[in-house]
């Protein structure tokens, strides 16, 4: 794991450990086009790759199972 990494997981990671409040922020088509480029991400391997595929899980266990990108 890289720096990049090590650092979007604190902020990702700290949303936990600080039990900070969640906004309803996306709608869900944007929440599955996120999803689809957080996956990217993952795939190219490069700086935030790791981070990416972590978040991507977070945030995929949280949409509805109809609403997960395929």
């Amino acid at each position: 794991m890289n720096e990049t990494d090590h650092r979007l997981l604190a902020l990702v990671d700290g949303v936990v450990d600080m039990d900070e409040e969640r906004l309803p922020l996306l709608t869900l088509r944007e929440a599955q086009a996120a999803l689809v480029l957080l996956r990217m991400m993952a795939e190219n391997g490069g700086d935030g790759s790791y981070a990416a595929r972590h978040l991507s899980g977070n945030l995929e266990r949280r949409l509805p199972s109809e609403g997960a990108p395929t």
